[in-house]
């Protein structure tokens, strides 16, 4: 379901003092974090936007009190003998 402008209108985040938050962002700290589930906590449209969020492909923001961002996989290094043909493992000689 996708819920429509009017009836998000109402959440707590659109509202003036809360856009200074980082509801988007890929890389809030804990304390926006807390913030944000507190804003979330007392909105009118809390049960709207978690419907939203179950019924839709979300990967990244805050929504309906929950941090739904995807971590980039970290960096991982080739375990030594498994390098591709022609190439050494970092940290090693060929």
């Amino acid at each position: 379901m996708i819920a429509s402008a009017d009836q998000m209108r109402p959440a707590a985040c659109a509202r003036p003092e809360n856009q200074h938050l980082s509801w988007i962002s890929e890389t809030a700290v804990f304390t926006e974090r807390a913030a944000m589930a507190a804003v979330c906590a007392a909105c009118p449209v809390l049960a709207l936007c978690a419907r939203e969020v179950a019924t839709t492909k979300t990967t990244a923001g805050f929504w309906a009190g929950a941090d739904y961002t995807i971590p980039d996989p970290p960096e991982q290094d080739t375990l030594p003998g498994l390098e591709l043909p022609g190439t050494a493992a970092v940290g090693m000689a060929a």
